[in-house]
Protein backbone atom coordinates (compact mmCIF):
# COMPACT_ATOMS: atom_id res chain seq x y z
CA UNK A 1 0.00 0.00 0.00
CA UNK A 2 2.95 2.68 0.94
CA UNK A 3 4.44 2.02 -2.10
CA UNK A 4 1.25 2.37 -4.61
CA UNK A 5 0.90 6.16 -2.47
CA UNK A 6 4.29 6.69 -2.94
CA UNK A 7 4.25 6.20 -6.70
CA UNK A 8 0.97 8.59 -7.07
CA UNK A 9 2.73 10.79 -5.60
CA UNK A 10 6.08 10.94 -7.73
CA UNK A 11 3.40 11.35 -10.46
CA UNK A 12 1.56 14.54 -8.73
CA UNK A 13 5.27 15.83 -8.37
CA UNK A 14 6.08 15.48 -11.60
CA UNK A 15 2.84 16.60 -13.57
CA UNK A 16 3.37 20.26 -12.76
CA UNK A 17 6.95 20.03 -14.31
CA UNK A 18 5.76 18.82 -17.62
CA UNK A 19 3.37 21.35 -17.79
CA UNK A 20 5.42 24.37 -17.76
CA UNK A 21 8.85 23.16 -19.55
CA UNK A 22 9.57 24.77 -22.83
CA UNK A 23 7.84 22.72 -25.64
CA UNK A 24 9.84 22.06 -28.82
CA UNK A 25 10.13 24.39 -31.56
CA UNK A 26 7.63 24.35 -33.93
CA UNK A 27 8.34 23.43 -37.65
CA UNK A 28 8.60 26.66 -40.10
CA UNK A 29 5.46 27.69 -41.61
CA UNK A 30 5.40 27.00 -46.00
CA UNK A 31 5.86 30.05 -47.57
CA UNK A 32 2.62 31.36 -49.37
CA UNK A 33 1.93 30.59 -52.57
CA UNK A 34 2.03 33.01 -55.13
CA UNK A 35 -1.34 35.39 -55.21
CA UNK A 36 -3.33 33.98 -58.82
CA UNK A 37 -3.62 36.21 -61.43
CA UNK A 38 -6.55 38.20 -60.59
CA UNK A 39 -7.87 39.99 -63.86
CA UNK A 40 -11.25 40.50 -65.69
CA UNK A 41 -10.13 39.39 -69.17
CA UNK A 42 -8.93 35.87 -67.30
CA UNK A 43 -11.50 34.14 -68.74
CA UNK A 44 -11.92 35.66 -71.88
CA UNK A 45 -8.70 35.19 -72.64
CA UNK A 46 -9.22 31.26 -71.77
CA UNK A 47 -11.96 30.87 -74.06
CA UNK A 48 -10.55 32.45 -77.09
CA UNK A 49 -7.20 30.47 -76.64
CA UNK A 50 -8.43 27.22 -75.19
CA UNK A 51 -12.26 26.11 -75.75
CA UNK A 52 -13.63 23.70 -78.16
CA UNK A 53 -16.38 26.22 -78.41
CA UNK A 54 -14.41 28.69 -79.69
CA UNK A 55 -13.33 26.63 -82.86
CA UNK A 56 -16.60 25.27 -83.64
CA UNK A 57 -17.98 28.96 -83.75
CA UNK A 58 -14.90 29.83 -86.32
CA UNK A 59 -15.31 26.88 -88.09
CA UNK A 60 -19.11 27.87 -88.55
CA UNK A 61 -18.38 30.98 -89.59
CA UNK A 62 -16.42 30.43 -92.18
CA UNK A 63 -18.26 27.54 -93.71
CA UNK A 64 -21.83 30.16 -93.82
CA UNK A 65 -19.22 32.52 -95.53
CA UNK A 66 -18.21 29.70 -98.08
CA UNK A 67 -22.25 29.21 -98.38
CA UNK A 68 -22.80 32.87 -99.44
CA UNK A 69 -19.68 33.86 -101.24
CA UNK A 70 -21.36 30.91 -103.75
CA UNK A 71 -24.90 32.82 -103.77
CA UNK A 72 -23.26 36.26 -104.70
CA UNK A 73 -21.52 34.50 -107.61
CA UNK A 74 -24.60 33.35 -108.94
CA UNK A 75 -25.34 34.84 -112.15
CA UNK A 76 -29.31 35.59 -111.17
CA UNK A 77 -27.38 38.34 -108.08
CA UNK A 78 -25.66 40.39 -110.35
CA UNK A 79 -26.40 43.61 -107.73
CA UNK A 80 -25.23 41.76 -104.68
CA UNK A 81 -23.00 43.89 -102.40
CA UNK A 82 -21.94 43.71 -99.08
CA UNK A 83 -20.81 47.31 -98.91
CA UNK A 84 -23.36 49.72 -98.22
CA UNK A 85 -21.04 52.62 -99.78
CA UNK A 86 -20.90 51.03 -103.18
CA UNK A 87 -24.62 51.93 -104.66
CA UNK A 88 -24.26 51.85 -108.69
CA UNK A 89 -22.37 51.28 -111.59
CA UNK A 90 -20.34 47.72 -109.78
CA UNK A 91 -22.53 45.15 -111.41
CA UNK A 92 -19.68 44.56 -113.81
CA UNK A 93 -16.80 44.79 -111.60
CA UNK A 94 -14.93 41.58 -110.38
CA UNK A 95 -15.50 40.07 -107.33
CA UNK A 96 -13.71 41.07 -103.84
CA UNK A 97 -13.91 39.76 -100.26
CA UNK A 98 -12.91 42.01 -97.52
CA UNK A 99 -11.46 40.64 -94.45
CA UNK A 100 -10.25 42.13 -91.19
CA UNK A 101 -7.24 41.18 -89.71
CA UNK A 102 -6.83 40.55 -86.00
CA UNK A 103 -9.64 38.09 -83.90
CA UNK A 104 -10.83 38.15 -87.90
CA UNK A 105 -8.29 35.76 -90.14
CA UNK A 106 -5.20 35.54 -87.12
CA UNK A 107 -5.58 35.11 -83.68
CA UNK A 108 -3.59 37.36 -81.45
CA UNK A 109 -4.30 35.16 -78.23
CA UNK A 110 -0.04 34.58 -77.50
CA UNK A 111 -0.18 38.70 -77.21
CA UNK A 112 -3.20 38.90 -75.19
CA UNK A 113 -1.77 35.95 -72.83
CA UNK A 114 1.54 37.71 -72.26
CA UNK A 115 -0.44 41.50 -71.79
CA UNK A 116 -2.80 39.30 -68.98
CA UNK A 117 0.67 37.44 -67.13
CA UNK A 118 2.84 40.60 -66.89
CA UNK A 119 -0.06 42.74 -66.06
CA UNK A 120 0.72 45.15 -68.55
CA UNK A 121 -1.61 47.38 -70.34
CA UNK A 122 -2.22 47.86 -74.31
CA UNK A 123 0.73 49.78 -75.53
CA UNK A 124 1.50 50.72 -79.18
CA UNK A 125 4.94 50.05 -78.39
CA UNK A 126 4.96 46.92 -76.92
CA UNK A 127 2.32 45.81 -79.85
CA UNK A 128 3.83 46.46 -82.17
CA UNK A 129 7.64 44.72 -81.29
CA UNK A 130 5.07 41.80 -80.63
CA UNK A 131 3.44 41.61 -84.60
CA UNK A 132 6.95 42.02 -85.42
CA UNK A 133 8.04 38.50 -83.68
CA UNK A 134 4.98 37.14 -86.82
CA UNK A 135 3.41 35.07 -84.01
CA UNK A 136 -0.43 35.36 -85.29
CA UNK A 137 -1.85 32.18 -86.02
CA UNK A 138 -4.58 31.00 -88.18
CA UNK A 139 -8.49 31.37 -86.61
CA UNK A 140 -10.14 28.14 -87.50
CA UNK A 141 -11.33 28.02 -91.44
CA UNK A 142 -9.89 31.24 -91.92
CA UNK A 143 -7.05 30.19 -94.86
CA UNK A 144 -9.58 27.76 -96.34
CA UNK A 145 -12.26 30.38 -96.78
CA UNK A 146 -9.39 32.96 -98.30
CA UNK A 147 -7.81 30.05 -100.59
CA UNK A 148 -11.56 28.94 -101.77
CA UNK A 149 -12.15 32.68 -102.69
CA UNK A 150 -8.92 33.02 -104.77
CA UNK A 151 -9.78 29.57 -106.69
CA UNK A 152 -13.61 30.99 -107.40
CA UNK A 153 -11.88 33.63 -109.17
CA UNK A 154 -12.32 36.47 -106.18
CA UNK A 155 -9.57 39.12 -104.80
CA UNK A 156 -9.46 38.75 -101.16
CA UNK A 157 -8.36 41.85 -99.41
CA UNK A 158 -7.40 42.48 -95.91
CA UNK A 159 -8.65 45.66 -93.97
CA UNK A 160 -6.72 45.84 -91.03
CA UNK A 161 -6.35 48.59 -88.60
CA UNK A 162 -2.31 47.81 -88.25
CA UNK A 163 -0.58 50.77 -88.79
CA UNK A 164 1.14 51.33 -92.07
CA UNK A 165 4.72 50.96 -90.28
CA UNK A 166 3.59 47.33 -89.73
CA UNK A 167 2.28 46.47 -93.22
CA UNK A 168 5.84 44.18 -94.28
CA UNK A 169 5.58 41.93 -90.70
CA UNK A 170 1.76 41.25 -91.16
CA UNK A 171 2.39 40.43 -94.90
CA UNK A 172 4.71 37.94 -93.75
CA UNK A 173 3.10 36.95 -91.54
CA UNK A 174 0.13 35.94 -93.76
CA UNK A 175 1.88 34.20 -95.66
CA UNK A 176 3.99 32.18 -93.56
CA UNK A 177 0.32 30.49 -92.27
CA UNK A 178 -1.13 30.32 -95.65
CA UNK A 179 -3.26 33.43 -96.87
CA UNK A 180 -3.02 34.81 -100.10
CA UNK A 181 -1.54 38.30 -98.99
CA UNK A 182 0.15 39.51 -102.16
CA UNK A 183 4.45 39.82 -101.63
CA UNK A 184 4.19 43.42 -102.01
CA UNK A 185 1.15 43.96 -99.76
CA UNK A 186 -1.14 45.03 -102.52
CA UNK A 187 -3.92 43.78 -101.33
CA UNK A 188 -2.90 44.27 -97.60
CA UNK A 189 -4.35 47.84 -96.21
CA UNK A 190 -3.69 48.85 -93.25
CA UNK A 191 -4.23 52.09 -91.36
CA UNK A 192 -2.12 55.50 -92.13
CA UNK A 193 -0.85 53.89 -95.34
CA UNK A 194 -2.51 56.42 -97.75
CA UNK A 195 -4.27 60.04 -96.65
CA UNK A 196 -7.47 59.80 -94.99
CA UNK A 197 -6.92 55.77 -94.48
CA UNK A 198 -7.82 56.05 -90.39
CA UNK A 199 -9.41 54.15 -88.13
CA UNK A 200 -12.67 54.06 -89.59
CA UNK A 201 -12.48 51.91 -92.27
CA UNK A 202 -15.23 53.57 -94.82
CA UNK A 203 -12.36 55.00 -96.87
CA UNK A 204 -10.96 52.13 -97.82
CA UNK A 205 -14.06 50.24 -98.50
CA UNK A 206 -14.93 53.24 -100.98
CA UNK A 207 -11.06 52.52 -102.31
CA UNK A 208 -11.65 48.81 -103.19
CA UNK A 209 -15.57 49.49 -104.29
CA UNK A 210 -14.33 51.51 -107.19
CA UNK A 211 -12.25 48.61 -108.96
CA UNK A 212 -14.37 45.63 -107.42
CA UNK A 213 -17.84 44.61 -106.61
CA UNK A 214 -17.58 44.06 -102.56
CA UNK A 215 -19.17 40.90 -102.29
CA UNK A 216 -18.55 39.32 -98.59
CA UNK A 217 -17.47 41.29 -95.25
CA UNK A 218 -15.80 39.11 -92.77
CA UNK A 219 -14.69 40.89 -89.35
CA UNK A 220 -15.19 41.00 -85.58
CA UNK A 221 -16.23 44.12 -84.78
CA UNK A 222 -18.58 46.79 -86.10
CA UNK A 223 -16.58 48.83 -87.77
CA UNK A 224 -15.35 46.34 -90.08
CA UNK A 225 -18.85 46.57 -91.78
CA UNK A 226 -20.36 50.30 -91.25
CA UNK A 227 -19.06 53.82 -89.66
CA UNK A 228 -20.69 55.28 -86.57
CA UNK A 229 -19.37 52.48 -84.54
CA UNK A 230 -17.33 54.63 -81.90
CA UNK A 231 -20.37 55.71 -79.57
CA UNK A 232 -22.54 54.59 -77.13
CA UNK A 233 -23.16 50.87 -76.56
CA UNK A 234 -27.09 51.49 -76.96
CA UNK A 235 -26.11 53.28 -80.61
CA UNK A 236 -24.30 50.63 -81.45
CA UNK A 237 -27.01 47.93 -80.70
CA UNK A 238 -29.01 49.81 -82.90
CA UNK A 239 -26.96 50.71 -85.83
CA UNK A 240 -26.07 46.79 -85.68
CA UNK A 241 -29.75 46.28 -85.79
CA UNK A 242 -30.94 48.57 -88.86
CA UNK A 243 -28.33 46.60 -91.03
CA UNK A 244 -29.10 42.82 -89.62
CA UNK A 245 -30.78 41.75 -93.13
CA UNK A 246 -26.27 41.43 -93.69
CA UNK A 247 -25.32 39.43 -91.23
CA UNK A 248 -25.25 35.93 -92.13
CA UNK A 249 -25.67 36.97 -95.28
CA UNK A 250 -23.25 39.32 -96.75
CA UNK A 251 -21.38 39.97 -93.46
CA UNK A 252 -19.58 37.38 -91.63
CA UNK A 253 -18.95 38.13 -87.83
CA UNK A 254 -16.18 36.50 -85.76
CA UNK A 255 -16.47 36.54 -81.87
CA UNK A 256 -13.46 38.20 -80.27
CA UNK A 257 -13.99 38.85 -76.52
CA UNK A 258 -10.39 40.07 -76.12
CA UNK A 259 -11.16 43.64 -77.31
CA UNK A 260 -12.74 45.93 -79.61
CA UNK A 261 -15.75 48.66 -79.91
CA UNK A 262 -17.91 46.97 -77.74
CA UNK A 263 -15.62 46.83 -74.57
CA UNK A 264 -14.17 50.35 -75.17
CA UNK A 265 -17.89 51.93 -75.71
CA UNK A 266 -18.52 51.28 -71.85
CA UNK A 267 -15.81 53.51 -70.96
CA UNK A 268 -16.29 56.00 -73.95
CA UNK A 269 -13.40 55.31 -75.46
CA UNK A 270 -10.96 56.94 -72.89
CA UNK A 271 -7.65 55.41 -73.20
CA UNK A 272 -6.69 57.65 -70.33
CA UNK A 273 -8.85 56.18 -67.53
CA UNK A 274 -6.98 53.96 -65.63
CA UNK A 275 -7.99 49.80 -64.94
CA UNK A 276 -9.17 50.78 -61.25
CA UNK A 277 -11.63 52.82 -63.32
CA UNK A 278 -12.11 51.35 -66.87
CA UNK A 279 -13.65 48.73 -64.36
CA UNK A 280 -15.94 50.71 -62.57
CA UNK A 281 -17.16 52.09 -65.85
CA UNK A 282 -17.87 47.78 -67.09
CA UNK A 283 -19.39 47.36 -63.43
CA UNK A 284 -21.89 50.72 -63.84
CA UNK A 285 -22.91 49.25 -67.96
CA UNK A 286 -24.04 46.25 -65.87
CA UNK A 287 -27.05 48.39 -64.74
CA UNK A 288 -27.30 50.91 -67.64
CA UNK A 289 -28.09 48.33 -69.86
CA UNK A 290 -31.26 46.36 -68.55
CA UNK A 291 -33.69 48.09 -71.19
CA UNK A 292 -32.92 47.14 -74.48
CA UNK A 293 -33.05 49.27 -77.51
CA UNK A 294 -35.79 49.73 -80.17
CA UNK A 295 -35.31 47.99 -83.22
CA UNK A 296 -34.84 50.45 -86.05
CA UNK A 297 -36.03 49.60 -90.08
CA UNK A 298 -33.00 47.60 -91.07
CA UNK A 299 -31.68 47.98 -94.48
CA UNK A 300 -32.78 45.90 -97.14
CA UNK A 301 -29.22 44.46 -99.09
CA UNK A 302 -29.29 44.46 -102.99
CA UNK A 303 -29.47 41.46 -105.31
Amino acid sequence: MRRRLAAVLSLVVLLPSCRTSTPPPAAEAPAPAAAPIAHESLDAVLWMRTSAEYDAVALQAYRLAMVQLDEALKPENPAWTAAIEQVEGYRDLPPAVLVDVDEAVVDTGAFQARLLKSGERFRPETWNRWVRERRSTAIPGAAEFARYAVARGVRVFFVTNRDAELEEATVQNLRDIGFPADPDGANVLTKHERPGWVFDKTSRRRFIAASYRIVLIVGDDLNDFVPGSQTDPRSRVALAQRWRAYWGTRWIMLPNLYYGGWERSLYDFDEDLTRPEVLRRKLDALDALDEPPAPETPGAPRR
